[in-house]
């Protein structure tokens, strides 16, 4: 009975010792919340290209109008600016100019993007929207939504939607890329 209960104790104490190192490793693959004071990475106390490198959207389908596809967006400029707006310079691929149908066609690309401050404490979000007009602006579509910072440096930064919480694992992600200005 003795050797039972030694064994049930050494058992309880390795799983409680596993699921410990577990909930740590946990925490440090957690997205972290970015404080305001880390914008300045962003638009560089001024204003800061990028490029869109990588685009992440496992819930989409490729035939949705709003689908967006790497290809399309990464000829694009997309400029940072301390007032928190972004503005984007098209290549010359655009994202929804194959959209046609009967007497509608996707003529016009639209977007809108700021930054923002959410949640308590707050952290840095991409506040993100992209669509269509046709030539009239009768006819528009458009999506939006809120990416959240997951990850920042100074040539590299990912906002996500609808992930874990966990570092790496976007199921909904952008990805960007410092442009080297030469001057």
């Amino acid at each position: 009975m003795i050797k039972i209960y030694k064994s049930l104790k050494t058992l309880s104490l390795i799983a409680l010792a596993a699921t410990l190192t577990n909930c740590a490793d946990d925490d440090e693959n957690r997205i972290p919340n970015f404080p305001e004071s880390q914008m300045s990475l962003i638009h560089g106390d001024s204003q800061k290209s990028w490029r869109l490198v990588e685009v992440v959207d496992d819930y989409s389908d490729e035939t949705d109008d709003f689908f967006i596809t790497a290809d399309c967006v990464s000829d694009d400029v997309y400029t940072f600016k301390a007032d928190r707006e972004v503005e984007i310079t098209y290549g010359e691929v655009l994202c929804f100019d194959h959209l046609s149908e009967g007497n509608f066609t996707a003529e016009h690309e639209q977007f809108s993007a700021n930054l923002k401050m959410i949640g308590d404490p707050g952290t840095i979000y991409l506040s993100f929207g992209r669509g269509y007009a046709n030539q009239d602006y009768g006819l528009v579509g458009s999506t939006f939504s809120n990416y959240r910072l997951s990850e920042l440096s100074e040539n590299r930064m990912v906002f996500t939607h609808s992930n874990t919480g966990i570092l790496g694992d976007y199921h909904e992600s952008y990805t960007f890329e410092a442009i080297e200005v030469s001057e």
